[in-house]
């Protein structure tokens, strides 16, 4: 792995984030030389966009915050880790492959090993998007954790004084809203100009394309998270 590391290419990287139309027609265009290094990034990506959340995600709200209420009795095994795991990766796979079976049949480029480049080189800007969100929710999570749960419950509390203990959590909660919002509107802009470049098509087919293969991998991926 430390390997592959050093002989990553990261001004092509770098550049995916600054300037991704070029870096994808580098990519695209040398697709032997980087093949290897996008599926690194692909596993690393995947991989990280869902471990990272996970451990804030996953805590049982009756361990962080209801630990002082016995009676208390909150389900916390609803989502299995494993499970939630494997769903995201197969999901992040699925549409790939769909992106690029999807965009050969519309006159997109038909050259796999290209395509495939090129889509992984796009899971680059999931990882400092996993980054942010994941300390915006550990901060979050801190904040409700250091939250007297019995306070709370006193029925003569003042309305005022729970807005006023609330407020780092509801800080927290906007803006991890906010960054959320932009990031994916940042990947989905990322993933719109690598389906551009390596099929060659307009805005609006690249759009419509990955639109379409949203729909197919939610509906695709659904059974197994009942």
């Amino acid at each position: 792995m430390l390997f592959y590391l050093s002989s990553f290419d990261t001004d092509v990287i770098l550049r995916i984030i600054t300037a991704p139309n070029s870096a994808f027609e580098q990519i695209r265009d040398d697709e032997t030389r980087y093949f290897q290094q996008s599926v690194v990034i692909f596993v690393l990506s995947s991989i990280l966009s869902v471990l990272i959340l996970l451990p804030f995600v996953m805590i049982p709200l009756d361990d962080m915050y209801y630990e002082q209420m016995g009676s208390t009795d909150i389900p916390s095994d609803q989502l299995d880790p494993v499970l939630f795991i494997a769903i995201s990766l197969l999901s992040v796979f699925i549409s790939t492959a769909l992106l690029y079976y999807i965009g050969k049949k519309l006159g997109g480029n038909t050259n796999w090993k290209k395509v495939f480049s090129v889509f992984f080189h796009a899971n680059i800007p999931t990882i400092p998007m996993s980054v942010v969100l994941s300390i915006l929710i550990f901060l979050m999570l801190d904040s409700m954790a250091s939250m007297e749960p019995s306070t709370l419950m006193e029925s003569g509390i003042n309305e005022e004084h729970v807005l006023t203990m609330m407020m780092p959590v509801l800080i927290y909660a906007g803006l991890f809203v906010i960054v959320a919002v932009a990031f994916v509107v940042w990947v989905f802009v990322v993933s719109v100009k690598a389906v551009k470049t390596v099929n060659g098509f307009g805005t609006a087919k690249a759009f419509g394309l990955i639109v379409l293969v949203m729909i197919i991998s939610s509906v695709v991926t659904s059974p197994f998270g009942m």
